[in-house]
């Protein structure tokens, strides 16, 4: 089966790879952490990997063919262990540490040496297994000893879990309700919001959630997505909006039906970074996100767009935090269905993208687009978070 364009995230760069040293996010020390990378796909023969799944890395030169795919370049890889002595990862801005071990059979953790095919310099990247969730903001990562030759050329891991932050509004986003717009932090439990498929829905579950922004490394991970006021098609927004990375916005066009066969899919904001309008936010020190959950997997208006609810998935557990996870859990207890297909990495949805550039069409085309997106509404100051903790 093998994988194929598997998206491949959290990959933490360093300047290079080598034993007993310490990588920092301050130049000057061991190495240097030079951030995410968050777009890599991996593809390969291994037959218990899948185009959704990785569990084990393989080298290039292993039979399994092992390629790493970064921004269109094609890398050879090599593969590294900690050979069970222990990997220190410091986070939380130094607050905390993290000792992860393993070797080829199981590990935590995984260091990557990538060539490109064309010929180029060698990046260098470390990867971590989901079941050691999120570490964010990383200060320092202390290597041991590394086993340059991990038996069977291939490293058995688990790297299909994505730890972005989970699918949310900024804060000051107004949010379409049968009284008119309303703030999206003033939404609590029981208020009714106007869906785009069921009508006035009651919230089930609400939250907001302050993310910093000020950690070098995390800052392009983190950085908001910002669709300024009618870059999704006439009136679309109405105003500028501000979401989270993987937060998903509805798609409606004919270039999108060619490509996927459906008029309207969900396609997270990062990924339509590049069109006109649509660009990182990195203005704030830090950021409130603002979750909403419904009875089902909804598309609501937020300032004027089309974007998704929350969907409690594998990525949503992800980004939320145990106590939530648990609140989420316990008003749901069952699987949703998206309210949309969901496109999330690929050559297609690249694809996507330059055609809509190129053509300059709209990504909600005015023929597909519902009545309340058409409504232009005048742009109002939003509510910023610019305090520095």
């Amino acid at each position: 089966m093998g994988a194929n364009n598997t998206p491949l995230y959290d990959l933490v760069e360093l300047s290079s790879i080598g034993e007993n040293r310490t990588f920092t996010t301050t130049p000057g020390g061991g190495g240097d952490i030079i951030g995410f990378v968050d777009n890599a796909t991996y593809t390969d023969d291994e037959g218990g990997n899948s185009s959704t799944r990785i569990g084990e890395l393989n080298e290039t030169a292993d039979a399994d063919n092992g390629v790493l795919t970064i921004d269109g370049v094609d890398y050879n890889i090599q593969l590294a262990d900690p050979d069970n002595t222990l990997v220190t990862v410091t986070y939380n801005g130094g607050a905390n540490a993290a000792n992860l071990s393993g070797d080829s059979g199981a590990s935590q953790v995984v260091f990557i040496i990538a060539s490109p095919l064309g010929g180029g310099s060698d990046r260098y990247f470390m990867a971590v297994d989901d079941s050691v969730g999120d570490l964010p903001d990383i200060t320092s990562i202390q290597v041991r000893s590394l086993d340059w030759d991990p038996a069977g050329n291939d490293v058995k891991i688990d790297l299909d879990q994505n730890n972005n932050v989970t699918v949310c509004f900024a804060a000051g986003t107004r949010i379409d309700t049968p009284g008119g717009p309303c703030p999206v932090e003033d939404i609590t439990p029981g208020d009714l919001v106007l869906t785009l498929d069921h009508g006035a829905q009651a919230v089930r579950w609400a939250r907001a959630k302050t993310v910093p922004l000020d950690n070098r490394m995390r800052d392009k991970r983190n950085a908001p997505v910002k669709i300024r006021r009618g870059s999704l098609g006439a009136g679309m927004p109405a105003r500028d909006l501000i979401v989270s990375p993987q937060h998903r916005v509805l798609v409606a066009s004919k270039i999108a039906e060619r490509i996927f066969g459906a008029r309207e899919i969900l396609v997270p904001a990062k990924r339509l970074i590049g069109l006109p309008g649509i660009t990182r936010h990195r203005k704030d020190a830090q950021i409130i996100y603002c979750h909403l959950l419904f009875d089902r997997h909804e598309v609501i208006w937020a300032d004027g767009a089309p974007a998704e609810s929350l969907l409690p998935d594998k990525g949503t557990w992800d980004g939320l935090d145990p106590a939530d996870r648990r609140a989420v859990l316990a008003l749901t207890g069952r699987t949703f269905t998206p309210a949309r297909p969901i496109v999330e990495a690929g050559a297609q949805i690249k694809e996507l993208v330059r055609r809509h550039k190129k053509n300059a069409k709209p990504l909600v085309a005015a023929s597909l687009a519902p009545a309340r997106a058409m409504q232009s509404e005048p742009e109002t100051p939003r509510l910023r978070v610019v305090g520095g903790d």
